[in-house]
């Protein structure tokens, strides 16, 4: 497999993965979400609304950047393991790599979302 194959494997289960959980926004979207969830708890000034929502976006960004490495680590597994088991089957694979990264990509993505949450509350309390 190469790796231009494992990358655009990872990133097509990420990008589904940001899709499902922002349907019908964005990553930018969800970023805003995390600062509202902020604001509308009353742990930040809704005046401070926009810094806020940056620094998520700068956050989420950050640890999507981080998902997508520890998917293309998993795609390059399940593919060599699949192998391993089924020598020259790579259309299987293929498949398993796949399969693989769809069903880590919406716990790394809803991981990002917690850890860019978390990093909003420090940052933002400094900002804001």
């Amino acid at each position: 497999m190469t790796a231009t194959v494992c990358e655009q494997i990872a990133a097509d289960a990420l990008r589904r993965a940001i899709l499902d959980l922002s349907s019908p926004g964005s990553w930018r979207g969800i970023a805003r979400g995390l600062a509202w969830r902020l604001v509308s708890t009353g742990e930040r000034d809704p005046r401070s609304i926009e810094v806020v929502a940056d620094n998520a976006e700068r956050a989420l960004g950050s640890f999507i950047e981080d998902a997508l490495w520890t998917l293309e680590q998993t795609v390059l597994d399940s593919f060599q393991g699949f192998l391993e088991l089924r020598p020259g089957d790579e259309p299987g694979a293929l498949a398993a790599a796949r399969l693989d990264a769809e069903e880590e990509s919406v716990p790394l993505v809803v991981a990002a979302c917690e850890r860019a949450l978390h990093s909003i509350r420090g940052t933002s309390d400094r900002a804001a």
